[in-house]
């Protein structure tokens, strides 16, 4: 008795598959130059304030922009784990400012005022981190909100013990 095998189409075989990550890619890409775009267009006022201030803005422009080109170009989950890694930093940098001040230079401890585009470009940063997740791979996915867990609970305990503002 002869068996049968069903096989597929040849042309199924070479359909290209749409994988459920194929848009993070593109979104990471365009989130990460948007904010890149925006730390490079205010860091004129800034460099006014202090040079090092300018200096950081110019460094997050860059980091963000080449972190556009090293996501399209490989979507591993090293480079995502590493765009969120910077990313949050930079989100912990603006809300450190925005409560309790830069902490060097000249206006060390002086609260800054939250704008319009500085929340608009940490949302972007934020959603970022979140397209980025879907990239970092399990492993890295469970790492990262675990972490992250730690973290909000750690800040949750200073600030309930008062050694937080």
């Amino acid at each position: 008795m002869a068996t049968t095998t069903l096989r597929a189409p040849r042309d199924a075989a070479r359909a290209p598959r749409a994988s459920s990550t194929s848009w993070a890619p593109i979104s990471a890409a365009t989130l990460s130059l948007l904010a890149g775009w925006v730390h490079v267009a205010y860091a004129q006022s800034h460099w006014r304030q202090w040079w090092a201030y300018g200096l950081f803005f110019v460094a997050t422009g860059v980091v963000q922009a080449l972190f556009a080109i090293a996501i399209m170009r490989r979507p591993r989950p090293g480079v995502a784990v590493a765009g969120i890694v910077a990313n949050l930093g930079i989100v912990a940098m603006y809300v450190l400012s925005r409560t309790d001040g830069p902490p060097l230079g000249p206006h060390a401890g002086v609260t800054e005022r939250a704008g319009t585009i500085d929340l608009a470009t940490t949302a972007g940063e934020i959603v970022l981190v979140g397209v980025l997740l879907t990239l970092a791979g399990r492993g890295g996915r469970r790492t990262i909100v675990n972490a992250l867990a730690v973290a909000g609970l750690l800040l949750w305990v200073l600030r309930l013990t008062g050694n937080l503002p």
